[in-house]
C-alpha cells in the first residue's frame, strides 16, 4: 500500500484560494444587495458561500457534522441570552433544521 503524502504547500496555497473566494463571494452578495438584485442571484451566491465554507471546513480537517454540532452550540447559547427575542424565531429555525440533520 502506498504511503499517502500531505503536500503543505498544495494545501496552503488551496486554503489561501477559498479565503479569496469566500471574501469575492461576500463582496458580491453586498454588492446583490445594494444594486437590489435577485432573489435567484443572491441565492447562488449564498450557495456558493455554503460550498465554499464547507470546502474549507473540510480543507482544515472539520466534518460537517462537526460544523452542524458546534453551530448549534452557539444557537443555543445565543439563545439563553435575554436580548435575543428579536431573533428569537429565526435562531430556533436554524437550530431546528441543524439538529434534523
Amino acid at each position: 500500500m502506498p504511503e499517502r503524502t500531505f503536500d503543505v504547500a498544495k494545501n496552503i496555497r488551496m486554503t489561501q484560494q477559498l479565503q479569496c473566494r469566500m471574501l469575492a463571494l461576500l463582496s458580491d452578495f453586498f454588492d446583490s444587495m445594494y444594486q437590489n438584485a435577485s432573489k435567484t442571484e443572491q441565492t447562488e451566491i449564498l450557495a456558493d458561500m455554503e460550498i465554499a465554507l464547507f470546502l474549507m471546513a473540510n480543507r482544515l480537517g472539520i466534518s460537517k457534522e462537526t460544523l452542524d454540532r458546534k453551530a448549534a452550540m452557539a444557537l443555543k447559547a445565543e439563545l439563553l441570552k435575554a436580548d435575543t427575542d428579536v431573533w428569537k424565531d429565526d435562531l430556533l429555525s436554524v437550530l431546528q433544521m441543524l439538529e434534523r440533520t
